[in-house]
C-alpha cells in the first residue's frame, strides 16, 4: 500500500477525535517509531509503496488512538529534553512545561559547586532526575516514589540514557528523613483537584495513573505542605527546593514555602500559566497566629468523639500560644474547647450577648468575659479579637457564623483563614452540597477553596498558618455591613 494512503486513512479515521495538526503528528511519530522513516519522506518519495508486514503496525497504532489511548503508551517511547524515555501506563507521560523546570535547575547549578546532591521526589518515569544526572554530571542524584511499577520504569530509563540515578520506594506522606542532606530537592507531585477533571482530555483521565495525577479538592497541597516539611529536615542550609505546581494554585503553593525559604520565585511555563516555583532554604522560625475564634455549639451532640477533639483542640491552642476566642458558654462543645485551653493556662475571651448570658450558662473562669448588646456585635467583635476562624461541629447558629465570616472573605472584608475540623466526617454532608454548588456555576472554584477543611487539629492548623489569601475585589466596605 502507498504511504501517503495509510496517512489519509489516518485523517478519515482520527481527524474527528484530534485536531489535524495532532493526526498528523501521531502519524510521522508512527512511521518514525516502526518504520524507521523520517517525517519528510512523503515529500521527497510521494509514491513511497510499504509491505503488508510493515502496515500492520501502523493500523495497530490506529485502532488505538481511536479509543483515544496517548501515542506514547502506544509506541511505549516519548522525548524529554532530548532524550527518549520508555513509557506506560504506570507512570505520567512526561510534558513541556516539566522541561522548563529542569532548564531552571539546570541554569542555576551548572556553573555551581563541582559536586551536588539532589532528590528527585515523585519521580514516575524518571524524566526530571535522569535528565538532570544526564545534564548534570557532577550531581549525585536520587529518585523516590511510592509506586514499584513507576520505579522500574524509571530504572530502565536511567540504562536507556546512560546514567546513574538511585532509586527509592517510600511514601513522601508518611516520610520524615532519609539521613541525607541534599542540595536541591525537586517534585512535579499530584496537585490536580477532582474539580478539574471536567477540564482534562478523556484519553488523559481513562489511561494515566490517578495516583500520580489527584488530590482532594479540600486538601489540594497536602503533598507540598509533606515535601516542605520533609525538606527543613533534609535540605542543606540554602539549599534549593523547586516544585512544578498547579497552575491555579500557584500563590497558595508560594506561601508555603514562605516561613523557611528566601527569595522564594514562581515563574510561568511556556503557556503563560503559574507553574514552577524555587525557595533557597533559610533555617527560620514560623509565626504562628495569636488568636484564633472558635465557632461551635452549646449542645454536646451524640458523638463522644466531638467533644474529646473540642477539648483537644483548646489544648492544641493554649500550647501554642494561642487565645482562644469563643462563645462563651461553659456547656455544650463550647464549654469543652474551653476547658481545653484554661486546663494548659491558655487564654481564653468569651464574648456573648446580654440576652444569651443566663440561658446559656456563661463560664465564669474565662481570661476574659465580654458582653454585648446584640448578636451582630457579638459576631463583629469575634472577628476583631481574632486572627483565624475554626468551626466545630454545631446547629443552625454554628453554620450562621461560619458562613457570615466566608461571606465576608469573599466581598474581600476580611482575609483570615477560616477552617473546619471535621471531626469524626460531621461535615462530610455538608463539604460534598458545597462542590455541588461548584459544579452547579453558584460558587467558585476560588471562594470554594477558601476553605480550609482537615480531620486533625495539627493538619488543619498548619493549613491556616501558612495560608495566603487570593486577592479579591472589596464589593463593600466593613461599615455597611
Amino acid at each position: 500500500m502507498l504511504l501517503k494512503e495509510i496517512k489519509n486513512i489516518y485523517h478519515k479515521e482520527l481527524d474527528s477525535i484530534y485536531p489535524k495538526d495532532e493526526v498528523a503528528s501521531f502519524f510521522y511519530l508512527a512511521i518514525e517509531h516502526y518504520l524507521k522513516l523520517e517525517r519528510f519522506v512523503l515529500a521527497l518519495q510521494p509514491s513511497l509503496i510499504i509491505k503488508k508486514e510493515e502496515e500492520q503496525p501502523l493500523f495497530e497504532a490506529l485502532s488505538q488512538l481511536k479509543l483515544e489511548r496517548p501515542i506514547q503508551y502506544i509506541l511505549g517511547l516519548t522525548q524529554f529534553m532530548n532524550l527518549e524515555f520508555k513509557v506506560n501506563e504506570n507512570v505520567l507521560i512526561p510534558r513541556p512545561e516539566t522541561e522548563d523546570l529542569v532548564r531552571w535547575i539546570v541554569s542555576d547549578l551548572e556553573h555551581g559547586k563541582s559536586e551536588i546532591n539532589i532528590l528527585d521526589i515523585g519521580t514516575g518515569s524518571g524524566c526530571i532526575a535522569v535528565s538532570l544526572a544526564k545534564l548534570l554530571p557532577n550531581s549525585k542524584v536520587y529518585a523516590l516514589d511510592i509506586s514499584n511499577k513507576a520505579l522500574e520504569v524509571a530504572k530502565k530509563n536511567a540504562i536507556l540514557n546512560q546514567v546513574e540515578v538511585e532509586f527509592l520506594q517510600a511514601d513522601v506522606l508518611t516520610l520524615k528523613e532519609l539521613h541525607l542532606k541534599f542540595d536541591v530537592i525537586v517534585s512535579n507531585p499530584p496537585y490536580v483537584r477532582m474539580l478539574e477533571k471536567t477540564e482534562m482530555n478523556k484519553n488523559v483521565l481513562d489511561n494515566e495513573p490517578e495516583l500520580a495525577l489527584f488530590v482532594e479538592d479540600n486538601d489540594a497541597l497536602v503533598f507540598y505542605r509533606k515535601i516542605v516539611d520533609f525538606a527543613k529536615e533534609n535540605l542543606d542550609q540554602n539549599g534549593s527546593l523547586y516544585f512544578e505546581v498547579n497552575q491555579y494554585m500557584g500563590e497558595e503553593t508560594k506561601s508555603l514555602l514562605k516561613s523557611y525559604f528566601s527569595e522564594v520565585e514562581l515563574r510561568k511555563d511556556i503557556f503563560g500559566n503559574n507553574r514552577m516555583l524555587k525557595g533557597i532554604y533559610q533555617n527560620n522560625k514560623n509565626q504562628h497566629m495569636k488568636s484564633i475564634v472558635v465557632f461551635c455549639g452549646s449542645s454536646e451532640g451524640i458523638d463522644p468523639g466531638i467533644l474529646e477533639a473540642a477539648e483537644e483542640l483548646g489544648k492544641a491552642l493554649a500550647k501554642r500560644n494561642i487565645t482562644l476566642v469563643y462563645g462563651a458558654a461553659k456547656i455544650g462543645v463550647m464549654g469543652k474547647v474551653a476547658q481545653g485551653a484554661l486546663s494548659q493556662g491558655g487564654k481564653v475571651v468569651g464574648i456573648i450577648p446580654d440576652f444569651l448570658k443566663l440561658k446559656e450558662v456563661c463560664h465564669t473562669r474565662l481570661t476574659e468575659l465580654i458582653v454585648t448588646e446584640n448578636m451582630h456585635e457579638r459576631k463583629l467583635l469575634m472577628h476583631e479579637r481574632s486572627e483565624g476562624i475554626i468551626t466545630l461541629p454545631g446547629g443552625y447558629g454554628t453554620l450562621e457564623e461560619l458562613f457570615e465570616m466566608i461571606t465576608w472573605a469573599q466581598l474581600g472584608l476580611h482575609q483570615k483563614p477560616i477552617g473546619i475540623l471535621n471531626t469524626n466526617g460531621f461535615y462530610d454532608d455538608l463539604l460534598k452540597m458545597l462542590r455541588k454548588m461548584v459544579a452547579q456555576g453558584f460558587l467558585k472554584i476560588e471562594n470554594y477553596s477558601m476553605l480550609l477543611v482537615d480531620d486533625t487539629i495539627e493538619g488543619l492548623l498548619e493549613k491556616m498558618e501558612t495560608y495566603v489569601p487570593k486577592a479579591l475585589p472589596k464589593w463593600i466596605k466593613k461599615e455597611q455591613v
